[in-house]
């Protein structure tokens, strides 16, 4: 995008340009119909009033002066007609006022939908595919910015701007054809100039805000040392380091880089105002020259020319750049991002589901020759994989970071499809499940698991939320069976207890204890019909001696359900019936620990190399 912005062309009076012009305008005048009926038709009415008045104030205006030069001048001749402008300035000032208020409640309304709409569509997928790709988080973003500085961005604010703008152009035209009466082609040519003016005005303006928008990813740099200096993550260690300046200058340098080319375009647009100034010294030059040329050859009364003179100040009006230019075309873009975000949305539906999951014994799972790239990068996370995970089977996936331990669970559970090959339960191609039955027939236990600000018991609960809530003796049989025994005893209001670390009233807790309670989480799902749990690193905030309770309580109660855990510690997976050890996206070795130990490869260095610093630590 170059830095100058598009010059006038005859082709943006085409009647393409034109009929894409309007239906962009209508697209913003049609999201009205996200208000409420009443705010609508009251929103109307304060339209309809100015647009009314202001002819009405040049025919009060003319009456007014041909009472009072009349040779026999009384002033009674004067009451009607300036009861009637005083009447008409009182109500378009009275529905200006009411408007504002009606105005602000139409559009947070509207924002409100469209910011819905943002949510469903990014919640729509099957898969979360889209939330991992740079240009639909792009294009989320610019659909749901409601403006970060001076300017307000939203499909609300743009849509209440057409509105306004569309009203002061029924004003002008309504000027106009008081004007015409006296001038007619004075009438067209001044609102041509005035449309003119508005236009160029405008291109300006909106190709400085398309500048900034290509500057979105820089953007979300500048959120990202903000939310760092500020927030409570990397709270710790800003401190701890002494990062707080060097945090701070990094955000502005971001913010900088950011405005740079947004900056220097716009002091490009403010040098470029010779048009536009010209236009105007011209409008204005045959705005007065022409009635008072008229009015001084005796052809225009003086009430005449009062008239002109009014009704030509009001086509003036619309030339005028006006907050709601500022609106439409900063929120425009927010309007345009929503429908293209729709279409992303309906480009990536989902294929037809033909089959459902199975709720029986848990599933035959195969991996089969399964390549997984990420969108945007070129080199693949898991390559002609092939895996079988059998029923009721304890599989352990170790390997070291990046070999793709987490992409295959997030493949196993449907979050993303594979590039080649296929996944298939019992036969069937995953992609022909329901992603939903398919989702409750199996859990998970991430490394970074959510903390819901909710109570324990709906933290556990959370994990199979179409069955009915059991009772406190069912909840806490599984809380025993866990082992997180201990973390309830500590909750002041046990299962009810509110866990939200900024809560008046509720508790947070240690690593460990939250590692355990979402351990009963899973128990929890087994014991409604979950036949398939995945534990990724599910022992990361636990010391040794809590990681061996962790497999013999947790991991010994999930009854014939199959297992498939994911850990870096060796020492946890030992137990485990099978162990796959994954290098570069491919299965490098296979088998129990014993026999993966004999076999004196990749996995038993590693489990030696660990247990040497284990052994290490305990001699010191």
């Amino acid at each position: 995008m170059t830095d100058t912005y598009p010059r006038f062309s005859w082709r943006d009076l085409s009647w393409t340009a034109i009929r894409d012009t309007f239906d962009e305008r209508a697209r913003l005048l049609a999201l009205l119909r996200f208000c409420r009926p009443r705010t609508l038709a009251a929103l109307g009415a304060t339209v309809v009033v100015p647009v009314a008045a202001a002819p009405l104030t040049a025919l009060f205006a003319h009456d007014v002066v041909a009472a009072m030069s009349s040779a026999g001048f009384e002033p009674a001749a004067l009451v009607w007609p300036v009861a009637g402008f005083a009447a008409a300035m009182l109500a378009k000032e009275a529905a200006d006022i009411l408007s504002r208020a009606l105005k602000a409640s139409a559009s947070k309304r509207i924002d409100g939908v469209v910011r819905s709409r943002v949510r469903r569509i990014a919640l729509r997928p099957d898969d979360i595919s889209h939330l991992e790709d740079p240009e639909f988080h792009d294009v989320a973003v610019r659909a749901g910015d409601q403006g970060i500085t001076w300017r307000v961005r939203s499909p609300g604010a743009a849509s209440i701007g057409q509105l306004e703008i569309t009203a002061r152009m029924a004003s002008a035209v309504a000027m106009a054809v008081v004007l015409a009466a006296y001038f007619p082609v004075l009438a067209v040519v001044l609102l041509a100039l005035s449309v003119l003016i508005r236009s160029i005005t405008r291109r300006q303006w909106t190709h400085l805000e398309a500048v900034k928008d290509a500057a979105t990813p820089e953007r979300r740099k500048v959120d990202f040392w903000a939310d760092l200096a500020a927030g409570p993550d990397a709270a710790k260690e800003v401190r701890l380091f002494g990062l707080a300046g060097w945090v701070s200058e990094r955000r502005l340098d971001a913010h900088r880089a950011w405005e740079a080319r947004h900056w220097s375009t716009r002091r490009r647009v403010l040098r470029s105002q010779k048009a536009t100034f010209l236009l105007s010294i011209v409008s204005a030059g045959l705005g007065l020259l022409v009635p008072g040329l008229a009015a001084w050859a005796g052809e225009l009364s003086i009430a005449g020319l009062s008239q002109c003179l009014v009704a030509a100040w009001g086509i003036f009006a619309i030339s005028v750049m006006g907050g709601e230019s500022y609106d439409i075309d900063y929120g425009k873009t927010a309007v345009t991002a929503l429908r293209r975000l729709e279409g992303m949305a309906a480009a990536g539906t989902s294929p037809a589901v033909t089959e459902s999951a199975s709720h029986g014994p848990p599933p035959l799972v195969r991996f089969e020759d399964v390549s997984f790239t990420y969108p945007g990068t070129s080199r693949p996370v898991l390559e002609q994989l092939n895996l079988t995970i059998r029923p009721g089977e304890r599989l352990a996936i170790v390997g070291g970071s990046g070999a793709g331990k987490t992409t295959l669970v997030k493949l196993l559970s449907g979050l993303y499809q594979p590039t080649t090959g296929r996944i298939t339960a019992d036969g069937a191609d995953l992609r022909s499940l329901d992603a939903g039955a398919w989702r409750r027939s199996m859990t998970a236990l991430f490394q970074d698991f959510v903390h819901y600000p909710l109570t324990a018991r709906d933290n556990i609960t959370l994990a199979a939320p179409e069955a009915a809530v059991p009772g406190d003796d069912t909840l806490m049989e599984l809380v025993r069976a866990g082992g997180a025994q201990p973390v309830l005893d500590r909750l002041e209001s046990g299962l009810d207890t509110q866990l939200w670390r900024t809560g008046g009233d509720g508790r947070d807790l240690s690593g460990g204890q939250w590692q355990k309670l979402a351990a009963i989480r899973a128990l929890y799902a087994v014991a409604h019909g979950r036949r398939l749990v995945v534990l990724d690193e599910p022992t990361a905030h636990l010391d040794v001696k809590a990681e061996a309770r962790f497999h013999e309580q947790v991991i010994g109660s999930v009854g014939g359900a199959s297992v498939v855990l994911i850990s870096h510690r060796l020492s946890t997976v030992r137990p485990a019936d099978r162990i796959v050890l994954l290098q570069d996206g491919r299965i490098a070795e296979e088998g129990s620990h014993d026999e993966l130990m004999r076999l004196g490869g990749e996995y038993a260095r590693l489990f030696r190399l660990q247990a040497s610093r284990f052994h290490s630590r305990e001699a010191r």
